[in-house]
C-alpha cells in the first residue's frame, strides 16, 4: 500500500505565514511580504512514490510552468507566487519538504531558476542558454531558497558601515527631493539623517566619517537589534529579520536601498558641488 503522501499547507497566524506538516503537524513561522499566501494550485505525484525529484528536473518544471516548485518525497507542488517580489521571501517549509526551486529574474521564459536541497546542494539553470551550472554558492538569489529550508547562507564581506553609507545618502536623497527649488538642505541638516551620527555639537564631515568607519558594530549585532527593535535604521522589519541569517540579512539590506550610482547622480545634481562635496567627504571609507 501506498505510504500516506505528505501535503504542505499553509495558514496565517497574527501576519504570519507557517509552512504545516500535514503529518508530523509541526511549522516554523517566517514573515511574508504581502497579506496574501502563495496558492498552491497545482499538484502532481511524482511517477515512483519514493524517489525525490532532481533539482534538474524541480528546474525544469519551474521553467515551464513559469512558478515555484516544492518537492516532498511523494509530490511536487507547484505555487502561483506571481504577486511575490522574491519567491520563498518569509516563508520556512517543514522537514517534509526535500527540495524547492523557484524562478528568479524577468517573469517571462529568460528567467533563470535557482534549485536547492535539504543537502545544501543548489543548480541554476539559464534558459537563454540551456545550460546547468552547479558552482552557484556566490549567487546572491539562492539566499531566500536556501532560508526557506532553514539552511545557511555564506557571510557577507561587506561591512556595516558601507551600509550605513547608504541608508544615509538615501536620506539625504529623499531630504533634497522634499526641499524648494534651489534651496538644498544645509550641511547640519543632512549630518543629523545619518543612522550612526552621535547626538552633541555638530560635526564636520570628516569627524561623521571617521566615526563611522571604526563604529564596532557586526551584522550579527545589527540584525538582533533589528529583530529586537533597539536598532531602527536598517530597511528590514524585525519578522524579516529574523527570518534571514546573518548573511542573507545583509545582503538584503544592501538590495533593499537604491542604485548608488543614481543616487550619487542625483544627488550631484540637487545639492551642488559644495553641498556634494561635503556629504562625500562625509561617507565612510576603507
Amino acid at each position: 500500500m501506498r505510504p500516506p503522501t505528505q501535503a504542505v499547507l499553509f495558514r496565517r497566524e497574527n501576519g504570519l505565514s507557517h509552512g504545516l506538516n500535514k503529518v508530523k503537524g509541526t511549522s516554523q513561522p517566517g514573515r511574508l511580504p504581502s497579506p496574501r499566501v502563495p496558492l498552491l494550485h497545482r499538484t502532481k505525484d511524482t511517477p515512483v512514490p519514493n524517489a525525490t525529484p532532481t533539482l534538474a528536473e524541480l528546474a525544469t518544471i519551474a521553467h515551464t510552468h513559469r512558478c515555484s516548485v516544492v518537492a516532498t518525497h511523494h509530490r511536487r507542488v507547484l505555487l502561483d507566487d506571481t504577486t511575490s517580489p522574491l519567491p520563498f521571501l518569509g516563508v520556512r517549509f517543514g522537514p517534509a519538504v526535500k527540495a524547492v526551486a523557484a524562478r528568479i529574474g524577468p517573469a517571462d521564459h529568460r528567467a533563470i531558476v535557482v534549485a536547492v536541497n535539504r543537502s545544501g546542494e543548489a543548480i541554476a539553470y539559464d534558459p537563454t542558454t540551456d545550460r546547468i551550472d552547479s558552482d552557484v554558492h556566490r549567487l546572491t538569489a539562492l539566499d531566500p531558497a536556501r532560508r526557506t529550508l532553514g539552511l545557511a547562507t555564506r557571510p557577507c564581506r561587506r561591512p556595516v558601515w558601507a551600509l550605513a553609507n547608504l541608508v544615509w545618502l538615501d536620506r539625504v536623497l529623499a531630504a533634497a527631493l522634499d526641499a524648494p527649488l534651489g534651496e538644498p538642505p544645509h550641511w547640519l541638516e543632512l549630518r543629523r539623517l545619518h543612522p550612526l551620527a552621535e547626538a552633541g555639537p555638530p560635526s564636520s564631515p570628516e569627524v561623521l566619517a571617521h566615526h563611522t568607519r571604526h563604529q564596532p558594530t557586526t551584522w550579527a549585532v545589527l540584525r538582533t537589534g533589528s529583530i529586537e527593535g533597539t536598532i531602527t535604521w536598517t530597511p528590514i522589519r524585525p519578522a524579516l529579520a529574523s527570518w534571514f541569517d546573518e548573511g542573507s540579512f545583509a545582503r538584503h539590506c544592501f538590495a533593499s536601498l537604491p542604485d548608488l550610482d543614481i543616487v550619487v547622480a542625483d544627488l550631484h545634481e540637487l545639492l551642488g558641488a559644495s553641498g556634494w562635496r561635503r556629504v562625500l567627504s562625509g561617507l565612510a571609507r576603507p
